[in-house]
């Protein structure tokens, strides 16, 4: 297809007018930045325009194979000339910026004039829930959601609301939820899908925010249709543990190195440092996007928490909250024979773990060790993941011994599951506390049908050492 100059150039800029604006303009400023193409790929494949995120994940390259498994590929005749492009711009670079230009034109054209190529097999992650109609990533990224703990009353819902809409800065949707108790207690379980009670929509004139009560009980009154709502939640609970990893892995940088990490890549570092496994797009994304606000709220925390507190079980503390914004801890009930990962109120896991009775020591530890395949090898009997616990011999690993797990036949170590022990080392970084004792806990087990995972981007072996934890 031919296209005159000027009309090529009218559709590139239509290309970059939809959203999100924020990585087009990057990529337009930073245009060999293949990890930026690759995002904007993402996005607007989360949008559903297949053309659109093919040319970008092409443009990001190795970027896209690396984190995708898999090639992507263009027609021969939008292939060859990016092919050629880059043969020759070592040599005429100047150039070689006009020609890039020229074929930039050329198949945004033909991608908006051609048919839309028939979808290709991209990869999306299990937690990953689709947006709503009308909704779009940037949306959803300025989506709040909290959580209402305690007991649920008109009185209650209306303070609630009441501090959302004078305390806090809707740009985009708020939503209040219940969160579901775990058991008697007041732990509220993260994998059970909470509660919508209602939902503010934003508007210009603040005074004319659209609020919906989805809970007849909460305002004697006919529910409005909690579809949308329900929809953003799961949408926002798909994007939390990343978060909640990255904030976390940055917090406990902080209070082990004194300073915030200057560059994500940091929290990835080979071991002994190597806080996280890797990191994953929607996290670059993410400390892109909000890297001061996440450096002042993780510094603030590890500032008013530098002298460890005191765990209370089933803490009875009411009032509106938002989850998910406290660094994870674990926490180890011996009674109940259970391992947490905790963050605030909310138990975003639990597993059953095997232990040692007495020779499990009890107080509060922390993570200085995380190794893979310990002694050189996942099937033996540290399994294949090892965390030590304030450098001593007592660390949470994995067992050749699944028999053993609910039980008190260890020398003092905790054991765990293979498909929990690998879960709990990609979400926990170095520096997270771990608190032992007994009654902290409800019976209940919290595991994800979809475990979370990372991608192993760094090395977290250690070939030079012998461990001999107290297994």
């Amino acid at each position: 297809m031919l296209v005159k100059s000027k009309d090529s150039g009218e559709q590139l800029q239509l290309f970059f007018k939809q959203d999100p604006q924020y990585l087009k303009t990057y990529v337009r400023e930073h245009p060999n930045n293949k990890m930026a193409w690759y995002l904007l790929g993402r996005e607007y494949e989360a949008q559903g325009k297949q053309g659109k995120a093919l040319y970008c994940y092409a443009q990001a390259g190795e970027i896209y194979e690396a984190y995708e498994n898999q090639k992507v590929s263009l027609p021969p005749e939008a292939v060859e000339p990016i092919r050629e492009w880059g043969s020759t711009r070592k040599r005429r670079r100047r150039m070689g910026y006009f020609r890039l230009g020229f074929m930039l034109m050329m198949l945004a054209a033909a991608l908006l004039y051609a048919p839309t190529p028939p979808p290709i097999p991209l990869h999306v992650t299990e937690s990953a829930a689709p947006l709503p109609d009308g909704v779009t990533p940037a949306q959803l990224q300025e989506t709040k959601v909290y959580y209402l703990t305690g007991g649920k009353s008109q009185e209650r819902i209306g303070a609630a609301l009441q501090s959302m809409l004078v305390q806090e800065r809707i740009g985009s949707f708020a939503i209040l939820a219940r969160g579901i108790p775990m058991g008697q207690t007041s732990w509220i379980h993260w994998l059970r899908k909470p509660e919508v009670l209602l939902s503010v929509e934003a508007r210009q004139n603040a005074s004319q925010q659209e609020i919906n009560y989805h809970d007849a009980e909460s305002c004697v009154c006919e529910p409005a249709d909690p579809t949308r709502a329900e929809q953003m939640v799961a949408a926002w609970v798909s994007k939390q543990e990343q978060e909640l990893v990255l904030r976390s892995a940055v917090a406990y940088y902080i209070k082990r190195k004194g300073q915030a990490p200057k560059q994500l890549a940091e929290l990835n570092a080979p071991y002994p440092d190597n806080a996280l496994p890797g990191i994953t797009p929607d996290m670059i994304m993410l400390f892109e996007r909000q890297k001061d606000e996440i450096l002042a709220e993780t510094a603030q925390w590890v500032k008013q928490n530098e002298t460890p507190k005191e765990l209370a079980p089933f803490s009875e503390a009411e009032g509106l909250t938002k989850p998910m914004k406290e660094p994870l801890r674990i926490v180890v009930d011996k009674s109940a024979h259970r391992l947490a990962l905790i963050s605030g109120s909310v138990i975003v896991r639990s597993y059953a773990v095997g232990l040692g009775g007495d020779r499990t020591p009890e107080g509060t530890f922390e993570i200085t060790e995380k190794v893979r395949n310990p002694n050189g090898k996942s099937n033996g009997e540290f399994g294949s993941r090892g965390l030590t616990l304030s450098d001593t011999l007592y660390a949470i690993h994995g067992t050749n011994r699944p028999s053993s797990i609910g039980k008190d036949e260890s020398l003092g170590c905790i054991r765990m599951r293979k498909e929990d022990v690998e879960e709990l080392f990609d979400m926990t970084p170095l520096g997270t506390p771990v608190t032992i004792s007994n009654e902290l806990l409800p019976k209940e087990e919290s595991r994800s049908g979809s475990p979370f995972g990372l991608p192993l981007q760094t090395e977290e072996t250690n070939p030079g050492k012998v461990y001999k934890w107290l297994n």
